[in-house]
């Protein structure tokens, strides 16, 4: 009897050990990473088709959805706009976002902006004689341009030197580009105290005027200073240069033209093509954190009718392999395999016997069912037996 519940309490031990095994590990397979957004309008998707505001969920072609959807999860958001950095910063000091930071994989902080917009409007409108309205509304500054339109050339100038007189060398919007180096420094901390396992990319602040007459060069001085907050080598969080990006381009939705002054558009937020620009390179950054080394085709042979034997090599870890070929060089490039192994024997009737292939590899790790992709090795040659 004592045998038999000995036996028995074995059996159970290891049904409960293969239980607890398997919970763990579909556990580990289904775990997604915990995404969380904090920052303004621009972050929080401003102007662009499904925006709701508030905290709702940002619009699919928000840069925060589609790193959302690079990462296959819903990105829990904390950017609202008209936000500045002392907003942002109440926010993190509230305790909101605790339970959020905790779970953290992934932080994108694109904050900043509107510590100098909203001086800079409202000095700017003051300098237009524009008395109504909120200080964030651009609207009436393009009625002013507008307005150009009927003017002569010496009208337009004396009207852009006085706006010139007025943010020039301005002692506030001096003030808030470098007093945002402590606020910003301050989010860097906290964040990194609430969510120390989390990977945090911050984006820098861009010239959504670079080409607007007078405005453009004077909000590129104070855009520099308050950049001067960031640096490319933190050890706390990844810099996404937006500054540079936007200009090369015209990734806002400005539009401004001397010949046109009546179509213009003021709104200085990114447009769908900026968003899509400030995802890819976050996207980039995640990858060339998680990726591992280029893989290489250290041997490939054909010994069997539509079979290729393939061995690959990586100096690193990683989780496995991506195996492409193409009839040419140049040509069109389809999926062969993908495989954990090193030495792969692929049969296919994709591949036609007599017929000579090109083919190339890269490696990948798998993290929380995200793939992070190396660069392609050199291609590589075999006739098919």
């Amino acid at each position: 009897m004592k045998r038999k519940f000995k036996l028995l309490f074995f059996m159970l031990c290891i049904v409960i050990t293969a239980a607890a095994a398997y919970t763990i590990y579909t556990t580990a397979g289904s775990s997604k990473t915990t995404y969380v957004a904090f920052g303004d309008s621009i972050a929080a998707g401003y102007g662009l088709e499904g925006y709701a505001g508030s905290r709702e969920a940002p619009p699919a072609d928000s840069y925060q959805a589609l790193v959302g959807s690079f990462l296959k999860t819903e990105p829990v958001n904390f950017a609202i706009t008209g936000d500045d950095s002392t907003d942002c910063l109440e926010i993190l000091d509230s305790g909101t976002a605790d339970k959020a930071l905790s779970d953290a994989g992934v932080i994108t902080v694109s904050i900043g902006s509107n510590d100098l917009l909203k001086p800079f409007t409202r000095i700017a409108k003051e300098a237009f004689g524009i008395t109504e309205g909120s200080s964030m509304d651009y609207s009436s500054l393009e009625d002013y341009y507008a307005s150009f339109k009927n003017s002569s050339w010496i009208d337009i100038l004396a009207m852009a030197n006085g706006l010139t007189d007025k943010i020039r060398d301005n002692k506030e919007l001096h003030d808030k580009a470098q007093a945002f180096s402590g606020n910003f420094n301050q989010i860097i901390n906290t964040l990194s105290e609430k969510a120390p396992q989390a990977e945090i990319y911050v984006t820098n602040i861009y010239n959504p005027y670079k080409d607007v007459l007078v405005i453009g060069d004077l909000a590129d001085t104070y855009i520099q200073e308050l950049n001067n907050a960031f640096t490319d080598t933190s050890g706390n969080y990844t810099l996404i240069d937006a500054y540079t990006l936007f200009a090369k381009e015209n990734l806002s939705n400005v539009k401004f033209d001397i010949s046109d002054l009546g179509n213009i558009n003021l709104d200085p937020h990114p447009s769908k093509k900026g968003h899509a620009k400030i995802a890819s390179a976050i996207l980039d950054a995640l990858n060339a954190k998680h990726s591992p080394e280029p893989a290489n085709i250290t041997q490939i042979k054909s010994t069997a009718k539509n079979t290729v034997n393939i061995k690959l090599s990586c100096p690193s870890g990683k989780s496995g392999y991506d195996i492409k070929f193409a009839s040419s060089k140049n040509g069109k490039w389809a999926m062969l395999q993908d495989t954990p192994s090193n030495k792969n024997q692929i049969k296919s009737a994709k591949l036609k016997s007599g017929k000579t292939y090109y083919f190339k590899a890269r490696s990948y790790n798998n993290v929380n069912g995200v793939k992070y992709y190396s660069k392609f090795s050199k291609a590589k040659k075999i006739k098919i037996k």
